[in-house]
């Protein structure tokens, strides 16, 4: 039985160490393991995030050493807060829709 794909998200406060850790995931990771790799800026704080999405069969193991790889210079992210970025990134510029209503904004 295949699992659901696996995405984990670090965030970093420096963008060269969030894309040097991405070029050594992409570097260690296979393309069946390492199913996509992004790294983007996060517009509220300025902070960059390094998204991995892992295949339902990589062994835990694997991602476990992609945590601790990333884990070295980043922040792991909770998976509903990388729901919420990847959201917001490609609803467009602008604050993202949690956003406004806490501001009261959009009523």
């Amino acid at each position: 039985m295949e699992r659901a794909n696996h995405p984990i998200g670090y965030e970093f406060t420096d963008e060269r160490e969030a894309r040097d850790s991405a070029a050594e995931l992409d570097r260690r990771f296979t393309n069946l393991e390492l199913l996509g790799l992004r790294v983007y800026r996060i517009v509220w704080n300025g902070n960059f995030l390094v998204e991995a999405t892992f295949d339902g069969n990589t062994p835990e193991e694997r991602i476990s050493d992609a945590r601790a790889l990333l884990g070295e210079s980043g922040s792991p992210v909770h998976p509903d807060d990388l729901a919420d970025y990847r959201r917001a990134t490609e609803s467009g510029p602008g604050l993202p829709g949690w956003m406004r209503r806490f501001f009261g904004e959009g009523r």
